[in-house]
């Protein structure tokens, strides 16, 4: 899962990858291919689902697009990065390996060294002032309760909703800024982990990767809705600076492996 860079980290990092220079880029992939992806096609439909699977030898993605790249090389959101249309429209599939072992952090910052190998991607970073929702309890307080198991949260997220278990509501903070797109901070005051199912069956298009750009306000009515009738939480809408990344110049034809 990405996560969000503080202020001051976000920005250390971009001090050292200005004019699109990976930081501190010590290791690099010993095999690497980039290539335009071949979209799985099944009923005539297009499969536009992601696969990111990193080990600690090699790096693997599948139908990713250029900012979900970016997203996984910086640890960033997908409201974080900020460039033309098609970095979300063309996919690829990256497949890497490593001559050694190599830890998560390493494969990111291999990654960072990559994508400004292959795609000429420069970029670099500035504050600004986005919306911003604030996820809340609602009046008559939350409808789940903190759960009794034992082990890692388990979040599983499609057309029909959103499935947790032992989840921390910051983390569902989290999972709720990606659809949003925009940030989403956990105010709820809930310090557990919790199991709760979020019914969002009516919207259709929640869950899919959709070619709007901007958030989308019927979206977010009915997931506020739905927030505060199943679970007794609620968002309000604020303002608040967020780090993002400007995408300078990206190539959308990798050079050749």
């Amino acid at each position: 899962m990405m996560r969000a860079i503080g202020t001051s980290g976000l920005f250390v990092l971009l001090a050292c990858v200005a004019f699109g220079q990976p930081a501190a880029a010590s290791r690099a992939f010993d095999v690497a291919s980039v290539r335009p992806s071949q979209l799985a096609k099944s009923g005539g439909k297009i499969d536009l689902r992601e696969s990111v699977e990193p080990t600690p030898g090699s790096l693997t993605m599948r139908k990713v697009s250029l900012s979900s790249c970016i997203q996984w090389a910086y640890e960033v959101k997908r409201y974080q990065v900020s460039g033309p249309g098609w970095l979300s429209d063309e996919r690829y599939d990256v497949v890497a390996k490593t001559a050694s072992p190599a830890k998560e952090d390493e494969l990111r910052r291999m990654l960072q060294a990559l994508l400004t190998e292959r795609f000429k991607l420069r970029l670099h970073g500035e504050q600004k002032v986005l919306p911003t929702y604030a996820l809340v309890a609602a009046k008559n307080g939350p409808k789940f309760r903190e759960s009794e198991t034992a082990g890692e949260p388990a979040v599983k997220v499609s057309k029909l909703g959103v499935t947790a278990e032992r989840t921390p509501m910051a983390q569902f903070a989290d999972l709720l800024a990606g659809p949003l797109r925009n940030p989403v901070v956990d105010r709820t005051g809930l310090q557990g982990c919790y199991d709760f199912t979020l019914d969002l069956a009516g919207f259709p298009a929640f869950g899919k990767k959709e070619k709007r750009r901007e958030p989308d306000d019927d979206l977010i009515a009915f997931v506020s809705g739905a927030l505060q009738e199943q679970l007794g939480l609620k968002l309000e809408g604020r303002s608040g600076p967020a780090e993002v990344l400007i995408i300078d110049h990206a190539e959308k034809i990798p050079t050749e492996n």
